[in-house]
């Protein structure tokens, strides 16, 4: 065997040895594509899609600390001093498009730790599940609208009520709401209290209202109209807030009339409010008020005599972005038809949203 055999019958045995190799050789898999959370701009800022749906979710909250202060009130023997709290807040919200309209669903929890009504414990606070225009859970009612400042009480009054039927703004209900944009209506029905158990067919447990709202929008002003019945009072409620851009800030007048003592409003037979919201600068306002009420002692379920009257202010700071610092201070005088007796009281928050 000459030279020249050799080297090509030794490159013949290379050649099939690397091609048996390459045959064999392990060949990694390309990576899955990962699917990034999307940005849902369809229903305002917050929102992204849950990833391989069309849902778009919303999570927010907030977390207060908040300090309260009250001098003596001997119309009910409460004594002054302070008292403390902290606060966790946490809303989840998820809306997506159907054919008969957007399905919405919304699950509020809060925690206090020095709460007098609900204790230490988590528990739910606005939940519900709405399509299109119509809303079934856990939700307040007009009541708890309130105006800008703490002065004004909108869901009733300063602790010196004697009607103590609960002044109730959440509950079960149920509501259809009509929107046109400057004009829309709604229309609901409450189970008062109805967290609290079974209902009985005894004649004395119709905890049922019925209200509506109708609101109108002109430029710079709106204006609402409230109108509410209780099956178990067989009392009717009225209420109209008007809130109006005048100037460097926002005027807003509540005022609430009740044909007797009933869920919807019961601290007096009406009453009236205005506060004015002052932009002082883009960080910090402040909103001066003041309220009246009459008839405020209740016999029997009936507004019988008495006043008061209510002045106050409270201050708004925005530290930086999410961040703000809250602060009022109100005085109430206040004169039963037999005793009469006068409180100041408010608090300084700080809270941090999300």
């Amino acid at each position: 065997m000459n030279i020249k055999s050799l080297l090509l019958g030794s490159a013949a045995a290379l050649a099939a040895v690397s091609g048996a190799q390459a045959a064999d050789a392990i060949v990694a898999a390309e990576p899955e594509p990962l699917e990034y959370v999307r940005v849902c701009d369809a229903f305002g800022t917050g929102y992204f899609y849950i990833p391989g749906t069309e849902t778009c979710l919303k999570i927010g909250g907030y977390v207060r600390v908040q300090v309260d202060g009250r001098s003596d009130f001997d119309l009910t023997g409460a004594q002054g001093g302070y008292r403390t709290n902290t606060r966790g807040q946490i809303a989840v919200e998820a809306k997506n498009d159907t054919e008969y309209g957007t399905l919405a669903s919304k699950i509020t929890v809060r925690a206090n730790t020095n709460d007098p009504v609900r204790g230490t414990d988590f528990y739910l606070e606005e939940t519900y599940l709405q399509l299109g225009g119509l809303r079934v859970g856990y939700f307040y009612n007009y009541f708890d609208n309130g105006l800008p400042g703490e002065t004004v009480l909108s869901d009733g009054g300063p602790g010196f009520g004697g009607g103590g039927f609960g002044g109730d703004t959440l509950n079960n209900s149920i509501r259809y709401t009509y929107d046109a944009g400057s004009f829309s209506v709604y229309g609901q029905v409450d189970a008062f209290n109805s967290q609290a158990g079974w209902k009985t067919d005894n004649g004395s447990d119709d905890e049922i209202g019925v209200n509506g709202v109708v609101t109108g929008k002109f430029g710079g002003v709106t204006v609402d109209f409230f109108a509410g019945y209780d099956f178990d009072r067989e009392e009717a409620a009225f209420a109209s807030t008007l809130t109006a851009a005048i100037g460097p800030g926002s005027l807003g007048v509540f005022a609430a009339y009740a044909t007797g003592a009933n869920r919807y409003f019961d601290f007096a037979e009406w009453t009236i409010g205005a506060e004015y919201a002052i932009k002082v600068t883009d960080k910090f306002s402040v909103a001066p008020g003041v309220q009246y009420w009459d008839n405020i002692t209740v016999v029997d379920g009936d507004f019988d005599a008495g006043d008061a009257w209510r002045v106050g202010i409270t201050a708004d700071y925005k530290i930086t972005t999410n961040l703000a610092a809250k602060a009022t201070i109100n005085y109430t005088d206040v004169d039963s038809g037999t005793d009469s007796a006068d409180r100041w009281d408010g608090f300084l928050r700080l809270q941090r949203s999300f």
